[in-house]
């Protein structure tokens, strides 16, 4: 799963994609805001048909002002049956009366072209990148006679480096991957997060422009990427400036949909200078895949330019359908969105990596993700302290466990780089303190060693 920033990637077995990565984000992903179905929806309202689940919402679909759009992602052709993934959603879409207005897939359509975070594909994987997205071409054009299809791409469907998408249109040709449009006054955008949930500055600008030209103060505006990781300062750090940017001082009813976690979850974050906004992850539509809720999707119901509520399904559970009413979604409190470091006057001096951190860097034993490192076996980094003017104290490392089984995330300091000695970090967060040792500053050096896990950036202070 580890290798060298240019070395040549090897194929996994599905085993250890569902059990070392959980398919892009290990299962140690699943914090407490990462909820059940069952915090979602706050109360369990259950109901036997769609129909039926309307009525709860006191939702009335065919009325002229109200319309609906179902939800899903993950659905990772190449893993299980073709013939379990995609039609059976097909087969309970066809007789909904009415159908949906959309149909959004959210990324992840395949497994192939990137097999892991920061993985690039062999010859052997290209072929069977084309493969798999054939597999799924035939369902994909019969779900598109039942509504339009809003894909867009995940980590799994393109690869660190893939700026053209080149396994993706030699199949799919022009098929986009972004969609700015209204639904009855309801804005959507979806955007392509790629393989590290980067988008771009060609995408960024775009996105900008379409929050801007799109969404009116106080009103709904409903948005679309891969990875549901607002908030995030290691993996996927991308998502956070991208979304604090497109909705700096907007106002209004605001969220941002993702799947990548195979779970259905919500988390609420306040943006500065704007509002909050409702990160909402949705689980997977494979039922061969990792995950809870799996297989399913969701029907967003929609009224007056306002979401009435939200109804999930596990395809072909007896049990029906389970209803989150508008008015009791999410409860809890925001968690402010920050950047890496943002608001700590300690710092003084600090390297994001993919921004300046290349002349530091000493061992990668890691998979390389354009802004963070996935998978650290052996990373190491030296920093002389000159550059905090020899006045630094303390070091933070921002990194996350990426630990398998029987492992543990650990963090080595030494002063020659040489002669290391493992460390026990004061940790908040993803944010990871130590002391900088005598030695270190008689040196005027300090070289940090990370293993088992993600990481992203460095500071002095």
């Amino acid at each position: 799963m580890l290798s060298d920033k240019n070395s040549k990637p090897t194929a996994f077995t599905r085993r250890k994609i569902l059990h070392q990565t959980g398919l892009g984000i290990g299962a140690a992903a699943l914090t407490p805001l990462h909820r059940s179905l069952a915090a979602v929806t706050n109360e369990k309202r259950r109901a036997a048909t769609l129909e039926e689940a309307y009525k709860i919402l006191d939702f009335n679909p065919h009325a002229g002002d109200s319309f609906t759009s179902l939800w899903m992602a993950d659905i990772h052709y190449g893993i299980g049956k073709a013939e379990d993934i995609l039609p059976p959603m097909i087969a309970e879409i066809a007789p909904m009366n009415p159908r949906p207005s959309f149909i959004g897939i959210v990324g992840d359509l395949i497994v192939s072209a990137s097999h892991s975070f920061g993985v690039i594909p062999n010859d052997a994987d290209r072929k069977k990148t084309e493969e798999e997205y054939r597999m799924m071409k035939p369902h994909y054009d019969e779900l598109t006679k039942l509504a339009p299809v809003k894909l867009t791409l995940g980590n799994h469907d393109t690869y660190p480096g893939e700026d053209d998408l080149g396994l993706f249109r030699n199949v799919y040709g022009n098929t986009p991957v972004t969609h700015a449009f209204k639904m009855k006054g309801v804005p959507f955008i979806i955007a392509n997060g790629g393989s590290c949930g980067l988008l771009g500055d060609k995408q960024q600008k775009w996105f900008n422009e379409q929050v801007k030209k799109l969404h009116r103060p106080d009103g709904t505006l409903v948005t679309a990427i891969h990875q549901p990781s607002v908030g995030k300062i290691v993996r996927e750090r991308g998502i956070p400036m991208a979304v604090r940017e497109a909705f700096a001082e907007t106002r209004g009813d605001l969220w941002v949909i993702g799947g990548h976690v195979h779970s259905n979850g919500d988390r609420r974050f306040r943006i500065p200078n704007g509002d909050t906004l409702i990160n909402a992850s949705i689980t997977a539509a494979n039922p061969a895949v990792w995950g809870k809720e799996q297989p399913g999707y969701c029907i967003w119901c929609f009224n007056s330019g306002k979401l009435i509520g939200r109804i999930f399904r596990r395809v072909g559970d007896s049990a029906g359908y389970t209803i989150s009413p508008q008015e009791t979604a999410t409860p809890q409190k925001a968690q402010a969105l920050l950047l890496p470091f943002e608001n700590r006057e300690d710092v003084l001096w600090k390297v994001m990596v993919g921004e300046g951190d290349e002349k530091f860097r000493l061992t990668t034993k890691a998979a390389w993700c354009l802004n963070y490192w996935a998978y650290a076996k052996q990373l190491e980094y030296r920093f002389p302290l000159s550059l905090a003017k020899n006045k630094a104290r303390r070091c933070v490392v921002l990194m996350d466990s990426m630990a398998g089984k029987n492992k543990s995330m650990n963090l080595f300091v030494s002063a020659d780089g040489t002669n290391w000695r493992e460390t026990q970090p004061d940790s908040d967060g993803s944010y990871h303190t130590i002391d900088i040792p005598d030695d270190c500053v008689a040196s005027g050096t300090i070289a940090l060693r990370m293993e088992n896990s993600a990481v992203s950036g460095f500071a002095l202070l």
